[in-house]
This record gives structure tokens, C-alpha cells and sequence, in this order.
């Protein structure tokens, strides 16, 4: 964004002005109130003619940043233009260029007639002094980028065709780059959906020893997913949203090790139960399975 010129005005002086004013009118002192008076008619001009000036220097710097982009609307032209595009064609950015070059030439000496009045005025105003120059300098930079295009309008012919190579070949590594881009985010959302992908299974005692997630060991312990299970016989889904499971069941127990405090076991108006995740990163911080035995 072009930078926004700061006018700074001492209204305190007006105040002060105002005071004194009030301060003779209840001495009775009339000379002293006709200077007060002058004063802030003073301040007030001042505070008028420094506004009109900053209100001019911002029109100004919108147009020559209106230039800026004419003159890479003009580039634009010129960088898809053709080996067949005609002499007229040429001659129509020449002449666009030249109206262009013509308006940063007014500007300039606008410029210039704005920094001598300020010289003048003998208030120091950095701000101004510094956004004229700034100014001047993004003219300057103009003309040296419309004397390139001019340069590059009266090229021959196999130069023009050489931009519009450059032009295609850039065209070519942008879509490339933008490939690559993509192919290397489905990448990394691949492993991250993979890193959340969790499992989940209900069944009674007898369906969840049938597909070997329960295994009844010696002396009455049970084994869970120690063995080759089934593991179709799960459900999947991804722990950035799973927070409900409903179990259907009023008789819930759940088998693997899910850490204490990261579920709850809620009842339902009809008394099954469901299970509601209440903390998912430390739920599944154990294992990516879940087994939950119905009855």
C-alpha cells in the first residue's frame, strides 16, 4: 500500500488562543483581544492550508500508483502477444506508453511545485518532505520500467516470439510447482489422516471371541487382540471427530485399556448406554483399537 502522508497541527495553540481570548474579554482589555483574535484566525488558516495540502498530495499519489498499474497492464500486453500480432497492435501500447510517460512527466512537475511550496512555507514537515520523495523516486522507477517496454516494442520479431517462449515456459514450471504443491499436500493429509485413523468394535462376549478379539486364557483371564483377529470385523474412523459411540446395549463393558477420566458411560432415556469421548488425544493415546463387549 502507498504511504499515508501525516499532517500534524498543533491545536493546542488554538486552545491556548481561545483562552487568552476569554481571559481579555474579562479584563476589558480590547487590544489584547483583537491579537488573540488574529491569532487563532491565523492558526485556523494555517490548519486549513496544511489540510488542502495533504488532501492534493494524497490525490496525487493515486494517481501515480493508477500509473503503476497501466503501465503493468501494458507489460501484460505486450509479454502475450504473439508472433502474429500485427504492427497496429505494437503501435497501440507505443502510443498507451507514451500517454502514460506523459502523465508521471505532469505529476513530477506537480511534485516538484508542492516541494518548493513547502521549502517556502520554512515548516519543517518530515513527513511530507519524505512521501514527496518517495514519490518522485516511484516516477523515476516508472520511467525506467516504460523505456524498458519501449525498448522492447521496437525489438525485431524474434524477440517478441522469444518473450512469448518465456512466458509459456514459466507458464509450464508455475503448473509444474502448483503439481508438486498438491502432490505433496495429499501426501502429508494421507499420513495425517492416517496418524488419526482409530478402530472400534461391539459385539456380545460370544461375536467378539468368534472374530478373535477376546481370548479366554487359563484359570478364567481373557486376552484381548493378542491373537490374529478380524480385523474387518472393526469399524473405522478418525479421532478428530468420533466423540459419540452408541452402543445400542444397557449392559456395556469396555475391554481394551482406555485411559480413566478420557470417557464417560452415559445412559440413555431408554437405558442403553453410549460412550462419549471427552478427551480423544489421551483416549487413544494406548492403542488405535476399541473393544466394547454388549449384552
Amino acid at each position: 500500500m502507498p504511504p499515508k502522508p501525516i499532517v500534524k497541527m498543533k491545536k493546542s495553540f488554538i486552545i491556548l488562543g481561545i483562552g487568552a481570548l476569554m481571559l481579555a474579554s474579562c479584563s476589558g482589555n480590547s487590544q489584547k483581544l483583537a491579537e488573540d483574535s488574529a491569532r487563532i484566525a491565523e492558526l485556523q488558516a494555517d490548519y486549513a492550508e496544511a489540510n488542502s495540502f495533504n488532501d492534493s498530495l494524497m490525490l496525487l499519489m493515486g494517481d501515480i500508483y493508477t500509473g503503476l498499474d497501466s503501465i503493468n497492464m501494458q507489460e501484460g500486453l505486450l509479454h502475450n502477444m504473439g508472433a502474429g500480432d500485427n504492427v497496429d497492435r505494437r503501435a497501440e501500447i507505443r502510443q498507451n506508453l507514451a500517454n502514460i510517460k506523459a502523465r508521471l512527466a505532469s505529476n513530477k512537475a506537480l511534485l516538484d511545485d508542492m516541494e518548493a511550496k513547502l521549502k517556502a512555507s520554512g515548516k519543517d514537515n518530515s513527513v511530507m518532505s519524505k512521501t514527496i520523495t518517495q514519490l518522485k523516486d516511484r516516477i523515476a522507477q516508472q520511467d525506467q520500467k516504460i523505456a524498458q517496454l519501449e525498448s522492447d516494442l521496437a525489438s525485431a520479431k524474434g524477440q517478441i516470439e522469444q518473450l512469448t517462449t518465456q512466458v509459456t515456459e514459466t507458464q509450464e514450471q508455475v503448473k509444474a510447482e502448483t503439481e508438486a504443491k498438491e502432490a505433496a499436500q495429499a501426501a502429508t493429509e494421507a499420513v495425517e489422516n492416517a496418524a488419526n485413523t482409530v478402530y472400534y468394535a461391539i459385539g456380545t462376549n460370544k461375536e467378539l471371541k468368534k472374530n478373535g478379539l477376546l481370548e479366554k486364557k487359563f484359570l478364567g483371564q481373557t486376552k484381548v487382540l493378542k491373537g490374529d483377529f478380524n480385523e474387518s470385523y472393526f469399524t473405522k474412523a478418525d479421532k478428530r471427530s468420533l466423540s459419540v459411540i452408541p452402543t445400542g446395549s444397557k449392559k456395556v463393558k469396555v475391554w481394551t485399556n482406555m485411559p480413566e477420566g478420557s470417557y464417560q458411560i452415559e445412559e440413555n432415556a431408554d437405558k442403553t448406554k453410549t460412550i462419549r469421548i471427552t478427551n480423544a488425544q489421551q483416549f487413544w493415546s494406548m492403542t488405535p483399537f476399541l473393544v466394547i463387549q454388549v449384552d
